[in-house]
């Protein structure tokens, strides 16, 4: 691809068309640039800039400034060097290389250095979209965190909430437990004192009513052992009857007044009538059913029997 020489005023920088002010100095302007700096004069050279816009070098002189034709027609490439010496062709064409490659090398030199802004450019804008995208990366990590502080702040009054409502639960639950266990105790308390006093009763019950049945005392009765045990014979035989006798004092031993003591008195005591021997009357025998707590004293005399039951 063929170079294109373009103005060498920085602030235009603009290809060069069909014509161009070209100077001594090697540097080229366009029309516009070369009026504009005076360069270029409708009227006598007198008037015109003497210095290049470029390197500030000196033209004061007619030639060292002229305008050229970029694009020359046949004609004029065929009459331009024409008449010349080939030595003074060869200075030309030397001179006019000479122009070109630094032209070409003061548009690589710019363009190197355009490069070099550009690049410098480049870095610092990529280092700030770095620390834009990092302060937006940290303002969305802020705002995460501020959202899940607020779900958590949520999760955490709920969570509260329902503690409360389990511990305020939990603390009526124990109130009505100890309550009740509190009213457990003083029923048994009740209960057992309720036992305490019946079987107390029941031994003043049994102490009183065997004392006005035999006229023996508990205590003396407790210590003298007056058990008389009958066996039936038979078939069926009965167990053991401790027969409790009522009679006169000048009987037998078998006959006189005993007392029994069982701790389980739910088998039936009985026992018939016997004569006494020294009175010829029969002897009151008494019959015992159930506890020894409670106890009753019937008699009857037919037949001479007496019976005592649970009540």
């Amino acid at each position: 691809m063929e170079h294109t020489l373009k103005c060498n005023v920085l602030k235009c920088r603009k290809e060069l068309g069909d014509r161009a002010l070209v100077t001594t100095c090697s540097h080229i302007f366009c029309l516009e640039c070369a009026q504009q700096s005076g360069m270029i004069t409708g009227g006598a050279n007198s008037d015109r800039r003497a210095t290049c816009m470029a390197c500030n070098g000196d033209l004061s002189k007619p030639d060292d400034a002229v305008v050229t034709v970029l694009d020359p027609s046949e004609d004029y490439k065929t009459s331009v060097l024409s008449g010349l010496c080939p030595n003074i062709i060869m200075e030309c064409a030397g001179r006019a290389l000479s122009f070109w490659a630094y032209q070409t090398t003061q548009e690589i030199v710019y363009q190197r250095y355009l490069e070099k802004n550009l690049t410098e450019k480049f870095k610092s804008l990529d280092m700030q979209l770095e620390k834009t995208i990092n302060d937006a990366n940290t303002e969305i990590d802020n705002i995460q965190s501020q959202v899940k502080g607020e779900v958590s702040r949520a999760e955490y009054e709920n969570l509260r909430r329902r503690f409360d409502d389990l511990a305020k639960a939990y603390r009526e639950k124990t109130r009505l437990l100890s309550e009740s266990q509190e009213r457990c105790d003083r029923i048994k308390r009740k209960a057992e004192l309720g036992q305490l006093q019946v079987a107390a009763s029941n031994e003043i019950d049994a102490q009183l009513g065997v004392h006005s049945i035999t006229g023996i005392s508990p205590q003396r009765a407790a210590g003298q052992g007056f058990y008389e045990q009958q066996v039936s014979t038979g078939p069926n035989p009965t167990r053991q009857q401790p027969i409790v006798n009522h009679g006169s004092s000048g009987g037998p031993a078998s006959h006189q007044r005993g007392y029994a003591m069982f701790p389980n008195m739910d088998m039936a005591w009985r026992g018939q009538g016997q004569p006494n021997a020294n009175s010829g009357k029969r002897n009151h025998t008494f019959m015992l059913l159930g506890s020894p707590n409670q106890v009753s004293l019937q008699a009857s005399s037919k037949p001479p029997c007496a019976s005592v039951r649970a009540t």
